[in-house]
C-alpha cells in the first residue's frame, strides 16, 4: 500500500530520449532516458557499452528524488528469455533465496533452476531472491546462455530466475491462476527491499533494510554469452 506508486512508475516508464556514441573504433555505447510514471517524473537512464570482443555493459542509474517519498522496493532491469534459459548457477548468498534481511546463508558457487526457486506460497509473492551475488550464469540444458558478473569495481548485485514475471505473481491470487511457462523472468537488480516478517508475516521491514527514494542507486554489470 505504501509503496504502490513505484508498481506503476516502472511498469508505464517511458523513453523519452536516446543517444548513440562511438568510444572508439571497437566500442560504441547507446544510452536512454527514461521518464518514471510518477508525479516528479524521475530520469533514470539506461545505458549499454559493448565492444568487439562480443561483452556488454549495463549501466543503470537511479539520481535519487528529493521530497517525501515512500521508500522503493526493488531497483534494477527484469528481462524476458526463452523458455528453455531455465538453469541458474550463480556466485552469491545460497544455496535458498536470500533477502537483505533473511541471509542466513554461506557465500559460495551455488546451482538451481527457475522451478526450484520459485516457492508454491498459497498466494503468489516475491520469491527466489539472490543477493551477494559476484556473477551469474542462465543456460538451456545444453549450457548455452548469457553470464552476468559486477563490473570492476561495482558492488555485489541481487537477482532472480522464475517462470513468472513481477507481474504475474502481484496479479495471480492463487497457484492455479498462474499459466503454463512460456518464458523465464530474468530479474538483475541493484538493490532489494527486505521481506520483513520478524514473528509473523504482517511484521514490517526495518527501517535498515528499506531502499531510500531520495538517494542515488545505479547498477553496473557485464554481459557474456556462453
Amino acid at each position: 500500500f505504501e509503496r504502490a506508486q513505484w508498481l506503476g512508475a516502472g511498469r508505464y516508464a517511458r523513453c523519452i530520449g536516446n543517444e548513440i556514441e562511438q568510444i572508439d573504433e571497437d566500442t560504441v555505447k547507446a544510452s536512454y532516458t527514461y521518464e518514471l510514471a510518477t508525479p516528479q517524473r524521475t530520469k533514470v537512464t539506461v545505458s549499454y557499452t559493448a565492444d568487439t570482443t562480443g561483452r556488454v555493459n549495463l549501466h543503470v542509474e537511479y539520481p535519487g528524488e528529493p521530497g517525501d517519498l515512500p521508500t522503493i522496493p526493488a531497483f534494477g532491469i527484469e528481462w524476458t528469455l526463452p523458455v528453455q534459459y531455465s538453469n541458474l548457477r550463480f556466485f552469491g548468498a545460497g544455496p535458498e533465496e536470500t533477502y537483505q534481511d533473511r541471509k542466513h546463508a554461506k557465500l559460495g558457487v551455488w546451482s538451481t533452476d527457475a522451478f526450484k526457486d520459485h516457492a508454491p506460497y498459497l498466494m503468489p509473492q516475491e520469491t527466489g531472491n539472490h543477493e551477494d551475488v559476484r556473477w551469474a550464469e542462465i543456460t538451456d540444458e545444453k549450457g548455452h546462455g548469457l553470464r552476468i558478473s559486477r563490473a570492476e569495481g561495482a558492488e555485489p548485485f541481487a537477482m532472480s530466475l522464475q517462470p513468472y514475471s513481477s507481474f504475474m505473481l502481484e496479479e495471480a491470487q492463487h497457484q492455479d491462476e498462474l499459466p503454463a511457462p512460456k518464458h523465464m523472468f530474468l530479474r538483475v537488480l541493484a538493490k532489494q527491499m527486505g521481506v520483513g516478517g520478524d514473528d509473523s508475516w504482517m511484521s514490517p521491514v526495518h527501517p535498515q533494510y528499506h531502499i531510500p527514494a531520495d538517494q542515488p542507486i545505479s547498477l553496473d554489470v557485464d554481459l557474456d554469452l556462453i
